[in-house]
């Protein structure tokens, strides 16, 4: 006998079985792709991996925090940064300290004047030439495909289970098989998350929310020159892949 929308509860449990392990076992396959396709070229440095991660805005948290943690930047109380001697020998961290003078200046703006500098446009141009800020944009946007259809998936199988249950037709295996599916949409989620945490990792948790708070007062008129750093260009972290499949059996699924 046909179950609930005219599908058995076996074939419906094949079906969503498929719908669950398909998006990712795609985005895996196309990661894989492209990591052959880019010459599977390392990220050069922390830097490199912080613009992959959250753009220009991400190299100069990772810059903050790093001269935070060595006292040579100090916070005040409007979480304004003021340098402090020597000079670091760091690149990165020596192009910050040159541009926080007069009487301080704010996250927001400094993430927007960093986004300008010599420095941070010549890793620009290194990320472009090793293929890795095309590559990964790309790798990027295949795993929210992948969290859009998960979200389709799971919908479906709330839908089914929906119907199932007045009918009282057997859920145990759809809600394995939904429950498989909050997992895949995990991943997905996971994948996308950025590499660095940026200020919000710093150890001094009062000294971050004060310099982020600033981000939205002074960082307001440049937001938009800080996140695009003046190229388009979106960055995503660098991950290793990982396969993996989902199998759920037993019980029936709402036919």
């Amino acid at each position: 006998m046909n179950g609930p929308w005219g599908i058995s509860g076996p074939a419906f449990a094949w079906l969503y079985g498929t719908c669950v392990v398909l998006p990712a076992a795609l985005a895996v396959v196309y990661e894989l792709w492209l990591r052959r396709d880019t010459g599977a070229r390392k990220v050069p440095g922390l830097y490199h991996l912080a613009a992959l991660a959250g753009g220009t805005e991400r190299v100069t948290d990772t810059a903050v925090a790093g001269l935070l943690e060595r006292h040579r930047l100090r916070p005040d109380g409007r979480g304004l940064l003021h340098p402090i001697r020597p000079v670091p020998a760091d690149p990165f961290e020596r192009a910050l300290v040159t541009l926080v003078h007069g009487n301080g200046v704010g996250l927001g703006e400094l993430r927007a004047r960093m986004a300008r500098h010599p420095v941070v446009l010549l890793l620009r141009t290194e990320l472009a030439q090793n293929g890795l800020s095309v590559a990964e944009n790309r790798r990027r946007t295949s795993w929210q495909c992948a969290l859009a259809a998960y979200v389709a998936v799971l919908a479906l199988g709330i839908a089914r289970l929906a119907n199932a249950v007045p009918l009282e037709r057997p859920t145990t295996g759809l809600v394995v098989l939904i429950v498989c599916a909050v997992g895949a949409l995990g991943l997905t989620v996971w994948r996308q998350r950025v590499a660095l945490d940026g200020l919000q990792a710093f150890p001094d948790q009062a000294v971050a929310i004060t310099l982020i708070k600033t981000v939205a007062t002074k960082g307001r008129l440049f937001g938009g020159t800080a996140s695009t750093g003046g190229g388009g260009v979106s960055y995503a972290p660098v991950y290793s892949c990982g396969g993996g499949g989902v199998s759920c059996g037993g019980g029936g699924c709402g036919g």
